[in-house]
């Protein structure tokens, strides 16, 4: 069973319970809960199994994206990912540290731009990926997961 699976599993659980003690307030018989909680659990079962596959079919589309991008012949396509990280950076220090001390150097109120949480998630995730995969490169580790963050090996190579 994969790690989508597992976290998915829980879930299962966790509607179907509330689902039961409902069902206890009506009059049924045992017969007819067990049909209906049969019933849930499939469907709910079925629900869980399209997230999964949502969820593989994205990954896969997103390693096929990093090796693309890996294979181009443009520099800037294969720096894409650490420029992203360095301008975030960037951003983060001016709004953050140097302009508001600038600010305060002056005797003038700066109001930093609050950075939309769509930014801190999506530099965040590209920071945690591009950095774990580095470190495992920088440290010798070769496995699947560091050649497809780095790129140092093509998808077709991986996968065979």
């Amino acid at each position: 069973m994969s790690w989508v699976a597992d976290v998915f599993s829980g879930g299962l659980k966790g509607i179907l319970n509330p689902i039961k003690e409902v069902m206890d307030e009506f009059h049924l018989s045992g017969e007819e809960k067990n049909n209906f909680v049969a019933k849930m659990e499939g469907i709910l079962q079925r629900r869980d199994s399209e997230i999964e596959q949502t969820i593989r079919t994205e990954l896969s589309a997103k390693a096929s994206i990093i090796m693309a991008e890996m294979k181009q012949e443009d520099n800037f396509t294969k720096r894409a990912r650490p420029t992203v990280v360095y301008v975030g950076l960037a951003v983060i220090v001016l709004n953050y540290c140097l302009f508001p001390n600038i600010a305060k150097f002056f005797g003038v109120e700066f109001v930093a731009v609050e950075l939309p949480t769509e930014f801190w998630i999506a530099w965040g995730g590209i920071v945690a990926t591009w950095t774990i995969g580095r470190s495992a490169e920088k440290r010798g580790t070769r496995n699947k997961a560091t050649s497809l963050i780095t790129g140092s090996q093509s998808v077709t190579d991986i996968l065979g």
